[in-house]
């Protein structure tokens, strides 16, 4: 193939082919106990897209240092990556190329392979909120926090419930 040619196949194909990777990471860490490496899957777009994390939706990180008193640090790290690379990933990049609805969809897909069950398949409707934000806003800080804001809000809710 000529450079052009490969140029224009990643071009083409760059979207599906690091979904896929991501379902394969998810798939392996579910099913074979592989360590999930859909994190850098998902981060991969920070090679090639242009981001602004700098916008006027930046102040609402001052209130970050606030859950440091509500979660463990390491924990909440982990979900604030967790939180930016998924929104990086689904909204700014693959609602690029996808509808919202579309990316929405695709969203559910590694959730549920992670946890199958019903909590599962409603991340489709905050999914759809969060790209109707972005596409209100295209601040991925403001959509990132939105997300963060969520899963901190999921976690303590079911943090509540009683195990049966």
């Amino acid at each position: 193939m000529t450079d052009k040619r490969i140029k224009s196949f990643i071009k083409s194909y760059s979207e599906p082919i690091l979904y896929l990777l991501v379902l394969l990471s998810v798939s392996l860490h579910k099913f074979l106990g592989i360590p999930n490496l859909s994190i850098f899957f998902l981060l991969f777009p920070l090679a090639f897209l242009e981001i602004r994390l700098l916008d006027r939706w930046i102040f609402l990180w001052l209130f970050y240092p606030v859950a440091f008193l509500f979660f463990d640090a390491l924990w909440l790290l982990g979900m604030t990556l967790s939180a930016f690379a998924e929104e990086l990933f689904f909204r700014a990049y693959l609602m690029k190329r996808f509808s919202n609805l579309s990316v929405s969809l695709m969203f559910v897909i590694p959730h549920f392979i992670l946890n199958p069950g019903i909590l599962s398949l409603l991340t489709f409707f905050p999914s759809l909120f969060f790209g109707f934000a972005y596409q209100k806003t295209r601040s991925l800080a403001f959509v990132s926090f939105l997300h963060l804001v969520s899963n901190l809000v999921y976690f303590k809710l079911i943090s509540f419930l009683p195990t049966f």
